[in-house]
């Protein structure tokens, strides 16, 4: 079973996006903010983060500019933002995202694309 690491502070969304994966058999984690990610990321091995940018504590990019700079290994990610702007894009490419999507998200392209990096 494929894990999957989710961080995203807005519990609509946080459900949405685990109600999804769940009923697809992936295993999620949930976390609320970027500190939590850090420490969760430390401590455990998942096939997908799926990551906001706009997060308490420590954003999505600072999260990524933090595990890049301590050489922790991460998971592929999947950035989920309301940010559609090509520069957030560019910056999420140069942190090693795998993909970026902006919400609210298209339930189909979302499945497909955790299935293409999961795979």
């Amino acid at each position: 079973m494929k894990k999957i690491l989710i961080v995203e502070d807005n519990p609509t969304n946080m459900k949405l996006f685990a109600d999804i994966l769940e009923t697809k058999g992936y295993n999620v984690t949930k976390n609320y903010d970027g500190l939590e990610a850090y420490n969760t990321i430390k401590q455990n091995h998942y096939d997908l983060m799926i990551l906001d940018i706009q997060l308490p504590e420590l954003d999505g990019f600072s999260l990524l500019k933090k595990l890049n700079e301590k050489k922790i290994k991460y998971p592929k990610t999947l950035i989920v933002s309301a940010f559609a702007m090509d520069k957030d894009k560019q910056t999420a490419k140069a942190l090693g995202c795998d993909n970026y999507i902006t919400k609210p998200i298209d339930i189909m392209n979302f499945i497909s694309m955790v299935e293409k990096l999961t795979n």
